[in-house]
């Protein structure tokens, strides 16, 4: 399941990555919007407030990529260290994931798949750090 949790952080930043660019082209869009805005043929241009307010929702849209693809970079540097709320923060950002068809659904049922897994949360879990040299009371005696 190790190889798993690997896989599940690398394909994390790479969709932190593309959410990154993306949000970075959305920004550039947004300051093309405000260009128009602000150009010196602005009094002579009707549609100033239509630019005004695309230029803001391509502002409001770029940054919230660039959160979004911030927080899954952000956890899956932490997957990879295996700090106990990054299977949480996966779990949650998988959730949100599911409304990204088609590549999103897929990356969330994934990480549903490995960190729903009993291995994983063993993986996770931060008592398990813990020496494993005392004797499992589950097991049953020879």
């Amino acid at each position: 399941m190790t190889r798993h949790v690997d896989l599940l952080a690398v394909l994390y930043q790479i969709w932190g990555a593309l959410a990154l660019v993306t949000g970075l082209a959305i920004l550039v869009l947004g300051l093309g919007a405000l260009a128009v805005v602000t150009s010196a043929q602005h009094a002579a241009y009707e549609g100033g407030l239509l630019a005004g307010l695309t230029a803001v929702t391509f502002f409001v849209f770029g940054i919230g990529a660039m959160l979004w693809g911030g927080a899954h970079l952000v956890t899956a540097k932490a997957a990879r260290r295996r700090r106990p709320w990054a299977r949480l923060g996966g779990l949650s950002l998988a959730v949100l994931n599911l409304f990204f068809p088609p590549f999103g659904t897929a990356l969330a049922i994934y990480a549903f798949w490995v960190l729903l897994n009993n291995e994983a949360r063993r993986l996770f879990d931060a008592s398990a750090s813990a020496p494993a040299s005392a004797p499992d009371p589950a097991a049953p005696e020879s």
